[in-house]
């Protein structure tokens, strides 16, 4: 049977630090806080604590198994054969924001949960990034990807316990003052665009709520003239089971993807056709040409626009499943009140 762990409170300068060696006989420090926030009284409690984790651990881990950080990650992310291109960049984003603060080459049970908090911390605080502080969604997408590298050396039983798993970010409610493009804006947009591909492109979005990713992968044959529907795969949420959806096309949308269709060129048979080169710049181009007002994330704002339009005019449970996301993801950060309501509620 193996020895009982034991942790014992000691003092560093200004600060309670816990101490023990493992089974192995590995010595290990874990900083408690200031002593001028806790007594000696509560640093031993916290280190009984720890203690209890410790010994209440199911997993008894041989230090000459565990891998350093680096390898660890790079196992993790190439066996992710189940994410998309985009998720992947992102998981290497965060590979490469946890190896800057803890190096290539520090065992994964090095890092105790009180160093995962300092990551956060320092990764909120934009120490990893040129471009300043990071947005509280983009820190918690970091942190969701971190605990999962974790829990999957938990579950190898390389490590006892995952030290990100007790950490959270707190992200404001979303903000619903985003642009509403109207129709007459749409026909302007559409007028200003220098190509069909262009036309479709932003009919997609506007028109039938796809995400910009979708509609310049979109192919013809997914396009259903018969019964005006369009069959939309869903890469981002392939991996959630929602790898396809299917969408009406309104008679407006139809007409203008007629035309794309009559004067399609692309060897791919892509429906857009529009180089994803200099993107956001060309459509910047073309929202000055129609002489409309700049507003951010316009695809996004696009697809948003499209949901309201249809959960005026039809169960939200059937435009939730058009979009491809859930009824809460609509609510949170989807669907806003469009000006004519309020003015049409102010009249009656």
């Amino acid at each position: 049977m193996a020895r009982a762990i034991v942790v014992f409170a000691s003092s560093n300068g200004r600060y309670w630090q816990a101490n023990w060696r493992n089974e192995y006989g590995e010595r290990f420090k874990r900083s408690l806080g200031p002593k001028s926030e806790l007594s000696k009284r509560q640093a031993r409690k916290l280190c009984q604590k720890i203690a209890n984790e410790l010994n209440n651990a199911t997993v008894r881990v041989d230090p000459r198994e565990v891998p350093p950080l680096k390898s660890h990650l790079e196992r993790y992310i190439t066996s992710r054969t189940d994410l998309s291109a985009g998720s992947i960049y992102l998981h290497k984003l965060t590979q490469r924001y946890l190896t800057a603060h803890f190096g290539d080459w520090i065992r994964i049970d090095r890092i105790a949960r009180v160093s995962a908090r300092e990551w956060l911390t320092t990764l909120s605080a934009g120490k990893f990034s040129a471009s300043g502080p990071v947005a509280p969604a983009t820190a918690r997408g970091h942190l969701i990807n971190a605990k999962a590298m974790f829990q999957r050396a938990v579950d190898d039983e390389l490590i006892a316990i995952n030290p990100f798993d007790r950490l959270s970010v707190s992200v404001p409610k979303v903000t619903k003052d985003w642009h509403y493009v109207t129709m007459d804006e749409f026909e302007k947009l559409l007028s200003a665009s220098p190509t069909v591909g262009w036309k479709a492109l932003i009919a997609l979005c506007r028109l039938a709520g796809l995400r910009r990713g979708e509609a310049m992968e979109l192919r013809w044959p997914a396009v259903n003239w018969s019964q005006s529907r369009i069959t939309v795969i869903a890469t981002k949420t392939q991996r959630h089971g929602n790898a396809k959806r299917i969408v009406p096309m309104n008679p407006r949308l139809r007409e203008i993807l007629q035309e794309a269709f009559d004067q399609s060129t692309d060897q791919h048979g892509r429906v857009c056709g529009v180089s994803r080169f200099c993107l956001w710049r060309n459509f910047t181009v073309i929202r000055r040409h129609a002489e409309l007002p700049a507003w951010e994330d316009a695809f996004q704002v696009m697809r948003r626009n499209c949901e309201t339009d249809w959960a005026q005019k039809f169960p939200q449970y059937v435009v939730s499943e058009w979009l491809g996301h859930d009824i809460r993801v609509s609510a949170e950060f989807y669907l806003s009140v469009p000006e004519d309501l309020y003015a049409k509620a102010a009249d009656s």
